[in-house]
């Protein structure tokens, strides 16, 4: 098998990447109609897949749609395109549930018999230059919001808000683009969760503030109120931002993720500041930490 570009487990099997295929009457490819995780390794070793795996069914739940399939087979297939993956470097995997094919129209189908596809891939790692700089985000247009016939809170493949406000962003030298909550606040990034600091204190949108509540940003608050930093969960709004002594976007691949910049307007000195610095560390030892003891769950690491 060739793995340079990855494999996936596809009905019941690993094939190259480059060979799996799905029936083009899947509602997945029709209608965006599916749920999906991105885990990644740590010392090869998915991290929190139970917290990404118990996102994925309260995801679904939402939708309507069935996940048959147990955490030990969720597991056990991860582990499964993991054995079979080069031990030399690490992986990122998506995992994901569309409900399969069949209905009338958008009809739901009924039975439903969903279909599992797992993605295993080389793990893009940012550059070094980006931690040390830190990047520009890009305010979404009066246009460019977040599509919200989805909630924001399920991660489906229903993407494309997303897509376009990210092309919006790069159009304009951005890294990342943020996406406004139905009440105009700043929800979140394209693909990752928003923080401020502000005077000492470590703001970021709350799980009701039209948010993805993110398996990191949960790890990040966490360190945080481990380190006795002030934490509020509130909507952000245009003024905070701006006015921010330092900003930072966290997600499973990105990390901690110091913001430079937003727009033509530079943040505080620019580059990390020091609470975003202290937390990148913390991060980076506890996550490694977390992977060498194989913790499913963030609750599995809490105080008894």
């Amino acid at each position: 098998m060739t793995k340079a570009s990855g494999s996936a487990w596809l009905d019941g099997r690993i094939v190259p990447l480059s060979e799996a295929r799905v029936p083009v009457s899947d509602r997945g490819f029709l209608f965006a109609d599916s749920v999906f995780e991105t885990v990644r390794t740590y010392d090869h070793v998915p991290f929190l897949v139970g917290d990404h795996l118990d996102r994925l069914r309260r995801s679904a739940k939402k939708l309507m749609l069935p996940v048959p399939w147990s955490d030990q087979k969720l597991v056990d297939v991860v582990a499964g395109l993991l054995a079979d993956w080069s031990a030399g470097e690490e992986a990122v995997l998506r995992i994901m549930v569309t409900r399969g094919e069949g209905g009338h129209g958008i009809a739901l189908p009924e039975p439903q018999i969903p279909r599992l596809v797992v993605l295993c891939r080389p793990l893009a790692v940012l550059s070094r230059e980006l931690y040390e700089r830190g990047v520009k985000v890009v305010l979404p247009s009066a246009t460019r919001g977040k599509d919200h016939a989805v909630p924001a809170d399920v991660k489906s493949g229903s993407y494309l808000a997303n897509v376009l406000a990210l092309a919006e962003a790069r159009s304009q030298g951005g890294f990342e683009a943020l996406l406004r909550g139905a009440d105009g606040s700043i929800s979140e990034a394209s693909t990752s969760n928003l923080f401020l600091v502000k005077n000492g204190t470590l703001l970021t949108p709350g799980i009701g503030d039209h948010i993805l509540p993110g398996i990191t940003r949960s790890l990040v608050l966490l360190l945080a109120r481990s380190m006795n930093l002030i934490v509020s969960e509130e909507p952000i709004t245009d003024f905070q931002l701006l006015s921010a002594d330092e900003v930072f976007l966290t997600s499973s691949l990105k990390e901690v993720l110091p913001v430079h910049s937003v727009g033509d307007h530079v943040v505080g000195r620019a580059g990390p500041g020091p609470l975003t610095s202290e937390l990148m560390e913390a991060f980076a030892s506890r996550a490694r930490e977390l992977s060498s003891q194989a913790v499913m769950r963030l609750s599995e690491a809490l105080p008894s």
